[in-house]
């Protein structure tokens, strides 16, 4: 992976062509950053903060979020990914520019409807899968647990449930979910992870695969359906969550 990256004045480029863009770079930077932070190996940390500085060099500086090429205008689904990345910089000890932070909050607020509990894509139409990834965006923002538009867009969340074919919408879910705890992660939990086992293919060269029929799987096949699967199944273990009984004993 490491081989794969571009070295250039503004950090290390993971784009790899139009088609993956801005969506590799989030990927493999939170993949770097994850790995460093658990290993310290010191032959990480150079790469994996140049992947951060390359992240911060493309968000669109007027609009604040991140599109497929570096300063275009901002969508939320490649946003998500970017800010899911500087948050395991974070973790990781690395320097991230807060900057960045407020930046990606204000285009939040320009895809933002419904008081701010649903979310759309390049606009304020709102979609459930945007939504999920906006709200998990705000939790890393800094919204506390008893933001009013929060709570709204987590009673959104649990009263669509986990969806048959939208894996991407499921897995940003489940991370707002997790981290949000309580009744409502306990039912999404329990749906959502009994849905996944039963879906499971267990025959055949496919056995231990996943595959669901939807927009995102006809492109990325089953190696994507099963890696969403798969960290959807992961949650437990990928992130402590942000509303914890520590801080919040009633949950």
């Amino acid at each position: 992976m490491l081989r794969r990256g571009r070295v250039t004045e503004n950090g290390l480029d993971f784009q790899e062509g139009m088609k993956s863009g801005m969506y590799a770079q989030g990927l493999v930077a939170i993949v770097l950053c994850e790995a460093f932070a658990m290993t310290r190996d010191p032959a990480l940390k150079e790469p994996a903060q140049q992947a951060i500085r390359f992240i911060e060099y493309a968000q669109d500086k007027k609009g604040g979020g991140w599109r497929y090429r570096p300063q275009e205008p901002g969508d939320t689904t490649v946003t998500g990914w970017q800010l899911m990345a500087l948050k395991s910089a974070d973790m990781a000890g690395l320097k991230v520019d807060r900057s960045v932070h407020y930046a990606a909050q204000r285009f939040l607020d320009s895809v933002a409807s419904d008081e701010g509990s649903q979310y759309g894509y390049l606009d304020r139409t709102p979609r459930r899968s945007t939504t999920a990834i906006a709200l998990l965006c705000r939790m890393y923002g800094g919204w506390v647990r008893g933001n009013p538009p929060l709570v709204r867009g987590i009673g959104h969340l649990a009263a669509w449930g986990p969806s048959v074919t939208d894996i991407y919408y499921n897995y940003y879910a489940t991370q707002v979910l997790r981290h949000w705890g309580g009744s409502d992660w306990k039912r999404w939990n329990e749906a959502m992870r009994e849905y996944l086992i039963s879906m499971q293919e267990t025959k055949g060269h496919e056995s231990g695969s996943w595959y669901f029929d939807d927009e995102h799987s006809r492109v990325g096949g089953r190696l994507y359906t099963t890696s969403m699967a798969v960290m959807i199944l992961e949650v437990y273990y990928r992130y402590m969550p942000l509303y914890g009984k520590q801080v919040f004993p009633e949950l």
